[in-house]
């Protein structure tokens, strides 16, 4: 049986080009995912905090996630379309989620100047999933009989969809849209059933 010759050519300085960038992409990737994964870590925390009470600790946490950002973004320097890693996106979803429940529980006047989360994509998803924890919020809140913080999550998320069906949403933030919908729906079914109480 005939074997296998093999011949040892040198490499074209192509190759090896496409080689180095090739490494290089994927450690930035897998840089990129793991700060990424590591913001959204802080961010669901930062919500937990919030939801506890402990506003302190919910800062902390998100200017962790800050660092966490950073990390990441270093590395769009030499390779750009790393900006559109979904783990990347994920991450920015829950720290924009996460800004606009503690600017709500400031008063919600959501007048948040942060770049990061300045992408319109970014910010909707944000928003429509914002929609989830001030209805968990309100679920809390009506559990002690305060109808006034419930009837003020109720308006604030019908704000929210009123402000996101005006904008005929599609795809991806059509969905986020739908699930807000749920929550207001949610919301509704909870203040019927303090009027039923009072």
């Amino acid at each position: 049986m005939m074997g296998y010759v093999h011949i040892f050519m040198k490499l074209p300085l192509i190759f090896r080009n496409m080689q180095k960038q090739f490494v290089n992409a994927q450690q930035g990737r897998s840089a990129v995912i793991h700060a990424s994964n590591d913001a959204l870590n802080r961010s669901k925390r930062a919500i937990f905090a919030l939801h506890r009470g402990n506003a302190q600790t919910a800062t902390t946490l998100l200017e962790e996630a800050k660092i966490c950002f950073q990390d990441a973004e270093r590395r769009f320097r030499t390779s750009p379309e790393l900006k559109h890693e979904g783990s990347y996106q994920a991450a920015r979803e829950e720290y924009t989620e996460a800004m606009i429940f503690a600017d709500y529980l400031r008063g919600g006047r959501f007048s948040i100047s942060e770049p990061r989360i300045a992408d319109p994509q970014v910010f909707l998803a944000g928003l429509s999933d914002a929609t989830g924890e001030i209805v968990r919020y309100a679920i809390r809140q009506a559990t002690h009989g305060n109808r006034e913080e419930v009837t003020r999550a109720h308006e604030t998320i019908e704000m929210i969809i009123h402000f996101l069906l005006e904008l005929d949403l599609t795809g991806y933030l059509r969905q986020k849209f739908d699930q807000g919908k749920k929550n207001l729906r949610t919301i509704e079914d909870i203040l019927y059933d303090l009027s039923l109480k009072s």
